[in-house]
């Protein structure tokens, strides 16, 4: 049998540093140098963890649901362990994603119902609706940030529109949300960033429970739990990852996919009319950007991946991005083939932790992209201020990208909101 110290003597440790400058600049260079190593490797950072970066590693750790937690623990030392970040995150608990089954089975069944793929489909005529809106505040002025003017506004109002929270609100959920990816923080009692966020939704919350409304934070409000109501706490932790996992991603993706497109005329109109296209441009586009790029859990039990021993306990990285550019399941993943299939991507991960929004997003992006494909068709990014999120690992979104563009005419007779 092989002992505790063989085993980590075994370890192919790369160092890897998810939160460093050189991961930062390089990116894909720099998880595909990590994956040339070794699919499962391991570095000493953050308390040490695994890194894993192989489509196959991938897609069998995230589909494993009984060798692997996500949920947050105390250690024997009384420290915080566990979750889906690295290290791990203090002060809340993103609800389904940091729990197991079998109480991960009642709450992703709470909030399942308005985000499978029928009631996303009675989504469209909104989401066009918005969109246009959306596009409307921005089209006479003739230069704008396409993600706080565009893709992430339009991801917040359908968004709250689904949960039952104020439409005039979107700024105030949305701009903590890119604070906090942007590397903004906020702590204590700060009304930036994530405090900010759960301090305003326990805040609704109670007063909803006093008058409600209607939405899925109401549903959720008067929902039961294996027989018990549930808790303010546990409604606030599920909106809390709805709005947290959908906004900036969703808006990265559509952001990058504008950049990529800005010169290639021909893919914009294909985009625009062919709907079949259209949704496999998504697949690879998806694929290409992984605007969620990892998400870790905990090893439950020791065994072997891909040649290495796990150990009960170990934090994992599960490398979306990586697994997504891994060469061994994708030919020339560096490349951009709008027409790529098979496209077995991991964009939303895999298993019982996949993104709740996954339909939604889809979605929003092919229903946001051919307009305003359509209504700015001459624009051009202003690379100068196009700048991407500083954390890397977790989000492949942008802190803002500037563009100009001939200025249009608003299409809706009357504005869904004065402001935007």
């Amino acid at each position: 049998m092989t002992n505790i110290d063989e085993r980590t003597e075994a370890r192919v440790d790369t160092g890897f540093d998810i939160h460093s400058p050189e991961y930062l600049e390089r990116k894909t260079d720099y998880e595909a140098s990590i994956r040339s190593k070794c699919p499962v490797s391991w570095t000493e950072n953050y308390g040490g963890h695994w890194a894993i970066s192989g489509h196959h590693a991938v897609g069998a750790g995230l589909r494993d649901r009984n060798r692997f937690t996500a949920a947050k623990y105390t250690d024997e030392a009384g420290q915080l362990k566990g979750g889906i970040t690295i290290p791990t995150a203090e002060g809340y608990r993103a609800l389904p994603n940091e729990c197991d089954p079998p109480e991960w089975d009642g709450y992703r069944k709470l909030v399942s119902r308005p985000f499978a793929p029928q009631a996303v489909e009675k989504l469209r005529p909104r989401i066009a609706e918005l969109a246009d809106e959306v596009i409307d505040h921005m089209i006479e002025r003739g230069e704008a940030d396409f993600v706080m003017e565009i893709g992430s506004p339009v991801t917040a109002l359908i968004t709250l529109d689904v949960l039952g929270l104020p439409l005039q609100d979107w700024r105030f959920y949305a701009e903590r949300i890119h604070q906090t990816f942007s590397g903004v923080p906020g702590g204590g009692d700060s009304e930036a960033g994530i405090p900010g966020i759960q301090k305003r939704l326990a805040d609704t919350i109670a007063a909803r429970r006093e008058s409600p409304e209607e939405g899925l934070l109401d549903d959720l409000i008067a929902s039961e739990i294996d027989g018990r109501p549930t808790t303010d706490e546990e409604v606030k932790d599920l909106i809390y990852d709805i709005l947290v996992g959908g906004f900036d991603t969703t808006a990265g993706l559509m952001a990058g996919a504008v950049k990529y497109l800005e010169d290639k005329p021909e893919m914009k109109a294909r985009i625009i009319d062919d709907e079949d296209f259209r949704r496999t441009a998504t697949e690879e586009f998806l694929r290409w950007i992984s605007p969620a790029v990892g998400l870790a859990k905990s090893a439950t039990t020791d065994f072997e991946l891909e040649g290495q021993q796990i150990k009960s306990g170990d934090k994992m990285w599960f490398m979306y991005r990586a697994a997504n550019w891994d060469p061994e399941e994708f030919e020339n993943p560096e490349v951009v083939d709008l027409e790529r299939s098979p496209n077995r991507h991991y964009a939303f991960g895999a298993g019982i932790h996949r993104c709740l929004g996954s339909n939604l997003a889809r979605a929003i992006f092919q229903t946001v992209m051919p307009r305003f494909l359509e209504r700015v068709p001459d624009y051009v990014v202003d690379q100068e201020n196009t700048n991407n999120y500083a954390f890397a690992c977790v989000n492949a979104g942008f802190q803002q990208m500037r563009f100009t563009f001939t200025p249009g005419e608003r299409v809706r007779s009357s504005p869904i909101l004065e402001t935007l």
